[in-house]
């Protein structure tokens, strides 16, 4: 599997994506929702799979279940004949508190039990996965995406970025790098951030 965010702003880049092998793209969902709709359209008819992400910092002051529920609502307005597995979701929290993410995740599943979504976050937080969030995420089926790279950009191993969380319980099917875009390793499988850094 092969995804990237595409910049905010920005229409894919077709044949910069080819070269990559990717095949998923997920825009964000704080640009106009005719452009978003047009991009996610444009995906479908390449016979690609498309997606949408968002931050929890758009949403200044919000809890784990009021993001969740923007979230959703902001879903309804973009693809309102969204399925289980088109668009394809993306939520990043990075507020290292799991008793909010516990809620969110549990909100969102209430109101989308079967959209195909994952979680990014910053990579060796697994130290505050507390045994009730590993559950959680167990039962909702949730993807954790650790971004394997920090603030400026240097790489983390991904291979301890997941011992990282499997060492909390997290099982490895359930774990999915996301890596620099600018600087892919051969036979990458994940999520690349972003479109804007592919070479």
């Amino acid at each position: 599997m092969k995804a990237v965010w595409v910049d905010t702003g920005n229409d894919p880049q077709w044949e910069k994506l080819a070269r990559h092998g990717i095949t998923r793209l997920y825009f964000p969902m704080s640009d106009p929702t005719g452009d978003v709709q047009r991009r996610l359209a444009d995906t479908k008819a390449r016979g690609l799979v498309g997606g949408l992400y968002s931050a929890w910092n758009w949403y200044d002051g919000f809890n784990g279940p009021e993001y969740a529920k923007a979230t959703h609502d902001r879903v309804k307005q973009i693809a309102p004949k969204a399925t289980s597995t088109w668009p394809k979701i993306q939520l990043d929290d990075e507020t290292h508190d799991p008793d909010r993410i516990i809620q969110m995740l549990s909100t969102w599943r209430t109101l989308r039990p079967t959209t195909d979504t994952s979680w990014t976050l910053e990579s060796m937080q697994g130290g505050w996965f507390a045994p009730a969030l590993v559950a959680a995420i167990v039962k909702l089926k949730i993807r954790v995406v650790p971004q394997c790279y920090i603030g400026n950009m240097w790489p983390v191993c991904t291979l301890t970025a997941a011992r990282d969380l499997t060492k909390r319980g997290v099982p490895d099917p359930l774990i999915t790098p996301f890596y620099d875009a600018a600087a892919l390793p051969v036979g990458w499988d994940g999520f690349a951030f972003t479109q804007g850094r592919l070479p």
